[in-house]
């Protein structure tokens, strides 16, 4: 059982009043209650313990040395919720008291019997009384991972337990592995499928196998227009067209899903989408006056469009040089090298790392074995380079123009300083991923790091990425979130992610591939509507994925108006010049963005956020050109047609909705027109009695909640 977001809260605020000192006696009880509810319960009480203990030792200006041991006496352990008792003691000592004497009771009490505690050896073997046959027991490489099977043990059924009190390391909490049994898997290379089939099966059989575990299953198979508008949204960032939607529904072919793929991935619109996204990610949608924004798009529509190795993109953006006007790649430093490179260095580590390295920057991480001295070995190769602004100069006369900005290099060695919770200055030498970069002065570190980038293994590089396409195409990634990867959040599904970070490897870091093989996935195939089967497989809800659906999430602002001007060509309305149509686009797209000041120039999207926000999709000028009965437009031509109202209504449900409506719907729809237009008629003469009528179901569709998501 999973901890709900309420639940989490409430043992937040009560494991905030334990170690305060304000808990009441009921207060405590309640904490054991939740502690005992779920396992996701007892990792949130020891992290949270943890934590705490780690600040007051940082703030007391101890975290130099390890904690001191503190004595305490059977009397003072029998008594440790008393403050008299202990209160010579140092505080943390009491909590770390406390958390330890209430997690072996619950331990204890509900995993141990009475018989095997005095011993406790570490591993003890055991056999069920009965005629049973033995079956096989095996423990899982990674621990805590969800999609472990439930063993059910019969008699007779010889069993490992590992001891529930192995060795402790501070760095990371002790969790009790679930058992799991042995798994066969086919022998695919025997079975002569290509290469896709072969990488997509070995997906699904990984999947499958986790649902028959946790006893889900899986949603039924999405409709062909179901699919179809899914997949236009993933890989070119819109929803299809009208005959898009006819010409693939006519499309008999039992391969049309992946031939499909095939054409959208060579299309420019995937380009398009690909560069929207990353650039989003990369330097934000935000502008900022050294960053040349189109110059970094051009860059990466050229590196999607020759579909360039993925590490080698990452090695060309951490080592550019150059102008940011001449050489776009330049642009990603250029956006995030204010403050010492801090922003720099967070946001290398978490999109192309999936590392959340910026908890480290001020001290030791507390949920993992990450080290304060990490996050400055990685800053210390972004300390050598500098921002120069400057204008062009023409041949005479003095400079002119907008300002220029230049990445730099400068010739300089040696170590950097840091400064620790506690006022000591530490030294950080230049290093990434265990390898050490040489730090002379006339040795360049960033291309040292694309050195090792491009010619090393860095299954972390890859598994990063995986991760992001998987949660770009599903609506969940293997982790949540997506770039906090780490022994302190495994993932779940670990052998999907390692087997398809494993392949992208092999294939070069090829992109295009990698997005080949998991929408050729049956999962991906799967509709977003829940079953009885798996209506707990809902990562919204605060579950863990198990990808028994794909997740419906929200359009972005790009999918949103992308989406609103291909159902109704509203960007053709009275404009003839592209620039002209893109700056209304980025005006448009302006209104969902906000800019976050922190450590990793941070923006947040806020498609749902704010009334203004709404009326800008609903009744602003985009809507109102959506709307337009011109001659010339979508709606002004459909309505002038001589095709029947029901033929015109389907129109419309397969521009806005790439479906057909139902019978109920159109039933629905047609009776509001027929009652509209008796009401209220077109005000223009040369347009249909009905042209209002039309107006505001087109209206009505655009604005549904249908509309809006993908699913």
């Amino acid at each position: 059982m999973s901890l709900s977001h309420d639940q989490r809260q409430r043992l937040l605020t009560l494991l905030d009043a334990l170690c305060d000192q304000r808990a009441q006696a009921d207060d405590i009880a309640e904490i054991e209650r939740l502690v005992l509810s779920s396992p996701d319960a007892r990792w949130l009480y020891v992290t949270y313990i943890d934590l705490h203990g780690t600040l007051l030792w940082d703030t007391a200006g101890l975290n130099s040395e390890p904690v001191p041991a503190v004595p305490f006496t059977p009397a003072e352990v029998e008594s440790a919720t008393s403050r008299a008792a202990v209160s010579r003691r140092p505080r943390t000592a009491l909590l770390s008291l406390v958390a330890a004497v209430l997690l072996c009771g619950i331990l204890v009490g509900r995993y141990m019997t009475p018989a095997a505690v005095p011993s406790l050896p570490d591993v003890v073997a055991t056999t069920v009384e009965g005629d049973v046959a033995p079956t096989e027991i095996v423990t899982h490489e990674l621990p805590r991972s969800p999609t472990h099977r439930p063993v059910e043990l019969g008699p007779g059924t010889p069993i490992a337990v590992k001891s529930p009190f192995p060795e402790v390391d501070s760095a990371h909490p002790p969790v009790v592995e679930p058992l799991r049994v042995a798994i066969t898997e086919p022998d695919w290379s025997s079975q002569n499928l290509d290469e896709v089939t072969r990488v997509s099966r070995r997906v699904d059989f990984w999947l499958s196998t986790d649902w028959e575990a946790a006893g889900i299953t899986p949603s039924a198979r999405a409709a062909d227009d179901v699919w179809l508008r899914r997949v236009m949204l993933d890989l070119t960032g819109r929803i299809p067209t009208v005959p898009e939607v006819t010409a693939f529904l006519a499309d008999a072919a039992p391969d049309k899903r992946r031939v499909l793929v095939d054409q959208l991935l060579d299309n420019g619109e995937y380009v398009h989408h690909m560069t929207t996204v990353w650039s989003n990610l990369l330097i934000g949608r935000s502008p900022q006056p050294a960053v040349d924004k189109v110059a970094f798009q051009t860059y990466l529509r050229r590196n999607f469009a020759a579909n360039r190795a993925w590490n080698t993109m990452v090695a060309e953006l951490v080592s550019a040089e150059g102008t940011t006007r001449d050489n776009g790649a330049t642009n990603y430093l250029v956006a995030h090298l204010n403050n010492q490179a801090v922003p720099a260095t967070a946001i290398t580590a978490k999109l192309f790392l999936g590392m959340q390295l910026h908890c480290a920057q001020c001290h030791n991480h507390p949920f993992n074995d990450l080290q304060q001295s990490a996050f400055w070995e990685l800053n210390s190769v972004f300390q050598q380079t500098r921002v120069i602004t400057s204008r062009p100069r023409e041949m005479t006369g003095p400079p002119s123009g907008p300002a220029i900005a230049s990445l730099v290099t400068e010739v300089e060695g040696g170590p950097i300083y840091y400064e620790t919770t506690n006022g000591l200055m530490k030294v950080a030498f230049p290093r990434f991923n265990g390898q050490d970069v040489d730090p002379a002065p006339e040795v360049n570190r960033r291309q040292a790091l694309a050195t090792l980038l491009t010619t090393t293994d860095q299954p972390q590089l890859a598994a990063a990425f995986v991760n992001r396409m998987w949660s770009l195409l599903f609506g969940a990634g293997f982790t949540t979130p997506v770039d906090d990867m780490g022994p302190h959040n495994p993932p779940c599904h670990p052998e999907v992610l390692n087997f398809l970070r494993d392949e992208f490897v092999r294939s070069g870091y090829d992109i295009k591939q990698l997005v080949r093989w998991i929408t050729a996935t049956e999962a991906y195939a799967l509709s977003s509507q829940p079953g009885q089967g798996n209506t707990t497989d809902d990562p919204h809800a605060g579950e863990l994925p198990m990808f028994s659906r794909v997740y419906p999430q929200p359009m972005t602002a790009e999918q949103l108006y992308d989406s609103l001007v291909t159902a109704t060509r509203a960007h053709q309305t009275g404009v003839s010049d592209w620039t002209i149509a893109e700056a209304q686009r980025q005006a448009w797209l302006e209104e969902f963005v906000v800019s976050l000041q922190n450590d990793e120039n941070g923006e947040s999207e806020t498609l749902s956020g704010t009334y203004a926000q709404a009326l800008t999709v609903m009744n602003g000028e985009l809507m109102d050109k959506a709307l337009d009965l011109s001659a010339g437009t979508f709606l002004g031509e459909l309505i002038r047609s001589k095709s029947s109202d029901p033929e015109k209504v389907r129109t419309l449900c397969l521009a806005a909705l790439s479906r057909e409506p139902t019978a109920k719907e159109l039933s629905a729809m047609l009776r509001v027109i027929r009652e509209s237009t008796s009401h209220r008629k077109s005000a223009n003469r040369l347009l249909p009695p009905n042209a209002t009528a039309y107006q505001d179901l087109f209206w009505a569709l655009l604005n549904s909640n249908e509309f809006a998501i993908v699913h």
